[in-house]
């Protein structure tokens, strides 16, 4: 059986440069430095329980979210036997 799920990739920027102890938290998630001292972060989430876990995990570790967008919607296909 063949089944598709959406994922979504989110754009999210965090205050500050974030360091590589922080940004372990974020895998799957691509990080650049932004020019206004933020730490922009690009990757796929699956729905809306993956989306408040990520953010319940920002408010975590104390960041501040200052900017979150859907960029596109990506189709994953999962083979199930």
């Amino acid at each position: 059986m063949n089944t598709q799920n959406k994922a979504k990739i989110y754009e999210l920027r965090l205050k500050g440069h974030l360091g590589q102890s922080t940004l372990v938290w974020f895998e799957g998630f691509s990080a650049e430095y932004g020019a206004k001292g933020e730490t922009v972060l690009r990757g796929p989430i699956v729905d809306d329980a993956a989306l408040h876990g990520l953010l319940t995990r920002i408010r975590d570790l104390g960041l501040s979210l200052t900017f979150l967008q859907v960029m596109e919607e990506i189709e994953e296909n999962h083979e199930s036997q």
